[in-house]
């Protein structure tokens, strides 16, 4: 892989959005209390993996727009 191709970009969004779901996925899986919302920023394009993670741990997913291009503001409520 060569730096500046398509191919290098494609392989660190990749890795980017596996390294932020991996560590929403630690987040939510270390929670003791799991009656409150969690909010964070995420980004938009993982927004849909992020709402799989949420089902996971009992959670439901719900996202705003940020000014930050690219990212979502993500409220993870608790699901009654």
């Amino acid at each position: 892989m060569r730096e500046g191709t398509r191919e290098g970009s494609v392989d660190a969004e990749q890795w980017a959005a596996g390294f932020e779901m991996g560590r929403l996925d630690q987040a939510l899986a270390a929670r003791v209390l799991r009656d409150q919302k969690v909010g964070l920023t995420i980004r938009s394009v993982n927004s849909d993996e992020a709402a799989v993670i949420a089902r996971r741990y009992g959670y439901e997913l719900d996202v705003r727009p940020v000014e930050e291009p690219g990212r979502v503001w993500a409220v993870f409520s608790p699901v009654a």
